[in-house]
């Protein structure tokens, strides 16, 4: 992914905000950064054709409102890394509000910006390929993670939020597999991600007129092994 790169005005600020002894993550909402900000998302939806990081969304709406910048290195715990390109995309809310401040970093006391791979513990979208660590099957509900980064990141940014959904459905019916796997994941934290892997597979069944018989049945089997 290419990153953001700041002209004139833009890079004048950004370069003041660099120079700081005492950087604040409050400064993101000073007026003065306003059209960085703007710079930022606007750079950042086209390049990912509105399309969010991380639950691989596609959401294309007249107003970038409807889209967050995230700081992919929590702008609270590291305000020094706040402008940096390669420390920006952009995500849809749910994923930015499921992450928040939470700790992607293999040593969180890091000072300068790391710029490989390793040394993140979620996929990187400007350092990692997506589909070597995460399959979407259905976008915005249901995911397949391959790797320790792909199960983290499932984790960090609440992919596994068709748990939620499946918790909420009402045409599924009383007594059935799903709504008993749902209760057993609501009492038993020790057994959480074998009922989750069973509750993925269930889920599998019922949506794979949309994600295509092959790519079920090898979902399925993935799961199994």
């Amino acid at each position: 992914m290419n990153e953001v790169k700041y002209l004139g005005k833009d890079m004048a600020l950004v370069a003041e905000f660099n120079s700081l002894q005492d950087k604040s993550s409050s400064k993101w909402e000073d007026e003065k950064y306003s059209n960085v900000r703007k710079t930022i998302k606007d750079h950042y939806l086209k390049e990912q054709d509105y399309t969010c990081c991380f639950c691989k969304q596609r959401i294309v709406v007249k107003s970038n409102r409807a889209w967050d910048v995230e700081h992919i290195i929590p702008k609270s715990t590291h305000p020094a890394f706040m402008f940096e390109p390669k420390n920006l995309c952009a995500s849809c809310p749910d994923c930015n509000n499921e992450k928040r401040y939470k700790g992607i970093l293999d040593r969180e006391n890091r000072v300068r910006f790391p710029v490989v791979s390793t040394a993140y513990k979620i996929v990187h979208p400007h350092f990692d390929k997506y589909e070597e660590h995460l399959t979407v099957l259905v976008e915005g509900k249901l995911y397949e993670w391959k790797t320790t980064k792909g199960k983290l990141t499932y984790r960090i940014y609440g992919l596994d939020r068709f748990m939620e959904d499946a918790g909420r459905d009402t045409s599924a019916e009383s007594g059935s597999k799903v709504q008993r796997l749902m209760k057993s994941a609501l009492v038993s934290s020790s057994n959480y991600e074998s009922i989750e892997k069973e509750l993925l597979e269930e889920l599998i069944f019922k949506y794979s007129s949309i994600i295509g018989d092959g790519e079920s049945i090898n979902a399925i089997k993935k799961l199994r092994k």
